[in-house]
């Protein structure tokens, strides 16, 4: 009876999963877009082109860096739904404000790109960053909170994964203060953030008759 209760207790999470995938999709398709192909006055000269495509440098590793960091909250987002068993309008509100800037990233990965060595682009770019994980990290909380898991879990489990998802907001507003002291520091704390949504979590489950699940 119990369990009937759970399932009946709000929609499921298939439509908002697939459409989350699909603007996931988009995001990282966008983000090739941000580099253009160099004009040379010389096609045949190899040199010049080396020097263009050299010139660059910054916007690949932003691309690089971006990709990153989307396939890392697909990744995680994608685990995180599968602990749940049911949805409510409030999760597909936030779950709409994350996708909101996460649609975002590909703006300010163009103006880092291109002004690599400007403070307010490095600090742009910290910020949209901060307020995606920030508000996965809500996502996380308000799913796990509001008693909308497939399982029951361990208790200490949960709270890890939750501190775990507030670091990185944390992480990144500390690299946005660095900004002002260093570029190359800041960037590097932005680049070694998402690291720790590498390795899943496991949440363990209190029934005998379940494996634990990955968040």
């Amino acid at each position: 009876m119990a369990e009937i209760q759970t399932q009946s207790s709000g929609p499921g999470t298939n439509r908002i999963e697939a459409f989350s995938d699909g603007v996931f999709a988009i995001v990282i398709t966008l983000l090739i877009f941000q580099i253009q192909i160099p004009e040379i006055k010389n096609k045949a000269d190899w040199a010049e082109l080396f020097y263009a495509l050299y010139n660059l440098a910054p916007k690949f590793l932003g691309y690089v860096t971006s990709f990153f960091f989307v396939a890392v909250f697909w990744i995680s987002h994608h685990q995180f739904f599968n602990t749940l068993n049911f949805s409510k309008r409030g999760l597909l509100w936030l779950n709409n404000l994350f996708l909101f800037f996460v649609t975002f990233i590909p703006f300010p990965t163009g103006v880092l790109g291109s002004y690599h060595d400007n403070i307010t682009a490095v600090i742009f770019f910290g910020m949209t960053f901060f307020a995606a994980s920030l508000t996965y990290a809500l996502l996380r909380w308000y799913g796990w909170e509001s008693n909308e898991t497939s399982d029951k879990f361990d208790e200490n489990s949960l709270r890890n994964a939750m501190r775990l998802s507030f670091l990185l907001p944390l992480l990144f507003l500390i690299g946005i203060l660095v900004a002002f002291l260093s570029l190359p520091i800041a960037i590097l704390i932005y680049l070694l953030t998402p690291i720790l949504l590498i390795k899943p979590i496991k949440l363990k489950t209190e029934s005998l008759h379940k494996d634990d699940l990955e968040a």
